[in-house]
């Protein structure tokens, strides 16, 4: 065996089975147990349901599809889309099952990499990681936000017109809101997450039922229009290019799909309950999110959309159930809405927690700190909340186009941080075989580098078009895309620390035993 071979060959101790205690896996994976165990099976799965919050976030998205081409977007987008995206929740699950640390696919990255490269690669996955998931907690707060000014706007018939900055106020009073209940024991938090699940589903049943039983006639889209009319609205040339700008909707609503895995120390049998979340939730969304994105669009024949509050959906409930109608539906999406940003600020705040324990961040020392009295690193949540503010004030443009980048920011720099340790596992694994991986109880088997590959293959494509503008030409700085530059930016800047500093004492995740 070559010294090359030597250095990148690691065994990964024994991958907990069901019959392990929780606290004698983490342990194994090198970390003392600090949290609390509060989330059973109902708790967690409601948790992954949350996160995705199909009910509040095909609302928040669905103007990407629709407005830049057409029904087909908002369809054959969700669909082959949530097939794809499959793949990359069957392949974190399996991982997650393996490594249940609140670091999730940051934590694991420790195992499924050759030890020499284990820092540096740590580093840029949970920088990664780290990046994508405040992006997406303040993309779902910025969408409550706008929810909230669409609710003024209807109840007002018009006459209340808010500015950016006042949507931006309400933004930081969503952003303080879910800071607070974060503030909360872990006991606390899964009592309240347990009821998410029923709102989610019951809003998307309401909404569905509700569109179906009001559409009058002349709004009654064709069957044949709902799968292949396309009005391709965003200057490039390509249709297929149009359309395929709608995969925005379903990867943002499905992404971060390790949630579940930043929670798993405080999850009772994590290595099972984890994963098993996961793969129901993200096949739950999409069923349920096909046969929402039908509704809307199979009613909004001959509705000029955005129409006067900004959102297509909102304008597609009002000109279907009424004034009346439409209030009462907003109202419970605007409820799921900031159940995603709870459980988002949760999933949060352990990865930030977990970054800075193993000495990741700037002030680590600061945000690692852990509340012994509540069982909640308090630090983490509110350092998210003051980023999240700063983000937030992309919303002062006028231009919509400028903030969406922070959605696209979300999907793109998560789905990466999945990727990397994902494409190590199916090179040093699979192909090379130098590296040993022994699955926790959830296993792909045989069919795992497959699958793992198509959501590397995925990921890709889905990146390149994600960071590319909603509109052609440019022609102002806010229809620019920001997407791109703030993840290239703030990742070039961890890299040069890492360089110049962070590689003389940073190890990757080392553990607190």
């Amino acid at each position: 065996m070559s010294d090359e071979t030597k250095a990148d060959f690691a065994v990964v101790e024994k991958a907990p089975s069901i019959l392990n205690s929780d606290e004698e896996v983490l342990a194994r994976l090198g970390y003392r147990q600090e949290f609390v165990r509060e989330f059973g099976s109902l708790s967690t799965l409601s948790f992954a349901f949350s996160i995705m919050g199909v009910a509040a976030s095909i609302p928040s998205t669905f103007d990407t599809p629709i407005l830049s081409a057409g029904p087909a977007s908002v369809i054959w987008c969700w669909f082959i889309g949530s097939i794809f995206c499959m793949s990359i929740a069957l392949s974190i699950a399996e991982i997650i099952s393996a490594f249940p640390v609140s670091g999730g696919m940051y934590s694991a990255s420790k195992f499924l990499v050759p030890e020499t490269q284990v820092p540096l690669i740590s580093w840029i996955v949970g920088w990664l990681n780290t990046l994508g998931q405040i992006a997406g907690f303040a993309s779902t707060d910025f969408a409550c936000a706008r929810m909230i000014a669409a609710m003024g706007i209807l109840a007002t018939d018009g006459d209340w017109n808010p500015t950016p900055a006042v949507i931006v106020g309400i933004y930081v009073c969503v952003l303080l809101l879910h800071g607070i209940i974060n503030t909360s024991s872990t006991k606390t938090m899964a009592k309240i997450t347990q009821s998410f699940v029923f709102f989610n589903a019951g809003t998307v049943l309401a909404i569905i039922i509700s569109l179906f039983v009001t559409v009058p006639d002349n709004q009654k889209l064709p069957i044949k229009d709902i799968f292949t009319s396309v009005t391709n609205n965003t200057g490039y040339t390509s249709d297929f290019l149009a359309i395929m700008l709608g995969l925005l909707s379903v990867c943002w609503t499905m992404t971060d799909y390790d949630a579940t895995g930043h929670i798993a120390e405080e999850t009772h049998r994590a290595a099972i309950r984890g994963p098993v979340s996961i793969i129901v939730a993200v096949g739950g969304t999409g069923i349920m999110g096909l046969i929402l994105n039908v509704a809307f669009v199979a009613c909004s024949n001959n509705i000029v959309l955005p129409g006067a509050t900004g959102l297509s959906t909102v304008e597609i409930l009002y000109n279907n159930v009424g004034k009346q109608g439409t209030m009462a539906i907003l109202f419970f999406i605007i409820v799921v809405t900031n159940f995603i940003g709870i459980s988002a600020l949760q999933a949060n705040s352990r990865m930030v927690f977990a970054f800075a324990r193993d000495g990741g961040l700037p002030l680590s020392w600061f945000w690692s700190k852990f509340n012994d009295r509540l069982g909640v690193p308090i630090r983490s949540v509110w350092v998210i909340i003051v980023i999240s503010i700063f983000m937030g004030l992309l919303g002062l443009m006028k231009d919509p186009t400028a903030v969406n980048a922070i959605f696209s920011l979300a999907t793109v720099a998560m789905d990466w941080s999945y990727i990397i340790p994902i494409a190590y596992k199916v090179y040093y694994v699979h192909i090379r075989g130098t590296l040993a991986f022994q699955p926790g109880p959830f296993s792909m088997g045989r069919w795992s580098p497959i699958v793992n590959t198509i959501a590397i293959l995925w990921t890709v494509l889905v990146s390149a078009i994600l960071v590319l503008p909603t509109t052609y030409p440019v022609l102002t700085v806010s229809q620019m895309n920001f997407s791109a530059p703030i993840t290239v930016g703030v990742m070039l800047l961890a890299i040069v620390w890492y360089a110049v500093d962070a590689k003389e004492w940073y190890k990757g995740p080392t553990g607190n035993l």
